[in-house]
């Protein structure tokens, strides 16, 4: 087995990195649901288009097989993606140019990791727990966010613009908002516990009214998956945020979709993905210039996790 190590988190000692705890916090409070500009159900009107034409990718990367269940992405440098997977307390930076894992290193126990960060030098990583983790390259300590199991936390992102970091949830919204919603929490500088009042709230039923059916995207790009109905019952995997527009993308891997909102929270677009390309999407990032990575865990004909690259389409 070869061991690599990762510039810029060079470990003295890397097979047994100390982990710090953070005293818990309560869980998230009850709060009035925040309203948001999005259609109901009713009179959902449909979604605009994105700038990103997801049916044909500028570039396609196959990842090797530690990797298979790819469960999140960040940029390192103009060349290199760091991933995380959800087994193994290990990150992995692939350069892009060889196509290669050129690092691993450990930031901590076993888990179920579900995606990652990078803020200045420390990453963060997400795991499924609500725990967060912040690893500096020498330590790793541990933070309560207030967020459970329940809410099944799956996306983590920087949001540049507030320096803080926002994480997208799959399961219950909790702040007392109906099942019917999905959340994304803002985590306060410093403490990393989530504030009582998502930052965004996404109406899953206006999302799959306002998107044609997935049988309907198969058709005009002429390439065939699982069959599923628009993105009813979507489910957050990933978020990021547009480092020109500031709008706010969340991807779903069980309904195979991405949305995109604006500043204010109000639904732009919304697209389903083609479950040929997109097994499982599971992983968002952003280059400085617009340019957008998913990744996605290994399909049963790939074997083998894809990270996409896409560029707007003017």
């Amino acid at each position: 087995m070869k061991t690599f190590f990762l510039p810029l988190l060079l470990l003295t000692n890397w097979c047994s990195t100390p982990v710090a705890r953070v005293a818990s916090s309560a869980p998230v409070p009850v709060v009035p649901v925040r309203s948001v500009n999005q259609p109901g159900p009713g009179s959902a009107a449909p979604a605009g288009r994105m700038t990103y034409d997801f049916s044909r990718p500028a570039a396609s990367y196959a990842m090797p097989s530690e990797l298979a269940e790819l469960s999140g992405i960040a940029l390192h440098g103009a060349g290199h993606i760091v991933g995380v997977e959800d087994e193994t307390g290990t990150l992995y930076e692939y350069n892009l140019q060889s196509q290669k894992v050129d690092h691993t290193v450990s930031f901590g126990e076993d888990g179920d990791y579900e995606d990652l960060a990078r803020v200045g030098n420390d990453w963060f990583i997400l795991r499924s727990d609500g725990t967060l983790l912040r690893y500096n390259g020498t330590t790793t300590q541990a933070y309560e966010t207030g967020l459970t199991f329940a809410n099944e936390p799956e996306g983590l992102t920087y949001d540049a613009t507030t320096k803080t970091l926002l994480v997208a949830c799959k399961g219950e919204p909790g702040a007392d908002l109906p099942d019917t919603k999905r959340a994304v929490y803002r985590l306060q500088a410093g403490s990393y516990k989530a504030e009582a009042t998502p930052a965004y709230v996404l109406d899953v039923e206006s999302i799959g009214a306002s998107v044609p059916s997935q049988e309907a995207v198969e058709k005009k790009s002429g390439k065939k998956g699982k069959k599923k109905g628009g993105l009813k019952g979507f489910s957050p995997s990933a978020v990021a945020v547009h480092p020109l527009t500031h709008h706010i993308f969340v991807l779903s891997a069980r309904q195979n979709g991405i949305v995109e909102l604006d500043e204010a929270g109000a639904l732009v677009a919304a697209q389903p993905l083609s479950s040929e390309l997109f097994p499982q999407p599971e992983g968002l990032a952003f280059t400085a210039n617009g340019e957008l990575y998913i990744s996605t865990e290994a399909g049963k004909k790939s074997g083998h996790a894809t990270i996409q690259l896409f560029r707007p389409q003017h």
